[in-house]
Parts: structure tokens; C-alpha cells; sequence
């Protein structure tokens, strides 16, 4: 099964928050309780370091809601432009982890004011 993709935009020194609906190959949501979450971004497949996100689901882990959060001192020290991320989720009975979506990150710069 393909990794949907789903390009996102941070605006450099201002909160981040992005909200995804994780499905199962069904179409419904996938429950998230029982399972971690790992987001990071980096320059590209290849590079050495990557900038992490906090991934947290909703309040009702069942509607399958996933949110990547940064605040403004973490987006305010990433350098402006593109970058790839990826999101994983931990089953955390089997160990087993899944790629659940991929894309690209435009960080956009923010002038001083």
C-alpha cells in the first residue's frame, strides 16, 4: 500500500500545528490507542540530522486524529526552505512500525518586524 503524501507549510518563528486522519485500508479511522508516534524532518533522505516533531493524537484516540506540533522557538531556529518528513506510529504491543504518511515541508521565512 502506497505512503499517502501530504506536503506541509511552517511558517519560520510561529507555532506549527498540523492535524492528519490516520485510516485504515478500509477507510475508517484507525483507533491510536496503543500506539506511539515518531515525526521528523530533514534536508533529504540522506542527511545526517533531522528537526523532530511532537506527534500526539486527539483527545479521543478512536477518531484516528494525529497532530505535529512545533512552537515558535523550535520553528524560529530552522533554517528557511524545503525539507522532507516523515511520520511512523509504533504498534506498541507487536514492535511493529508503519510509515503512515511522507511528504515535503516548505519552511517560509519570517522578515524581523
Amino acid at each position: 500500500m502506497a505512503v499517502p503524501s501530504v506536503n506541509i507549510q511552517i511558517e519560520q518563528g510561529a507555532n506549527f500545528s498540523s492535524t492528519f486522519d490516520v485510516k485504515k485500508q478500509d477507510n475508517s479511522p484507525l483507533n491510536l490507542t496503543g500506539f506511539s508516534f515518531s515525526a521528523k524532518m530533514r534536508k533529504h533522505a540522506g542527511a545526517a540530522g533531522s528537526i523532530g516533531f511532537a506527534a500526539t493524537h486527539g483527545s479521543t484516540p478512536s477518531d484516528g486524529q494525529l497532530t505535529l506540533t512545533m512552537t515558535s522557538a523550535q520553528t524560529g531556529i530552522i533554517t528557511s526552505g524545503r525539507y522532507e518528513y516523515d511520520v511512523l506510529i509504533t504498534n506498541n504491543f507487536s514492535g511493529v512500525k508503519t510509515k503512515i504518511f511522507t511528504g515535503q515541508v516548505l519552511v517560509n521565512p519570517t522578515s524581523s518586524i
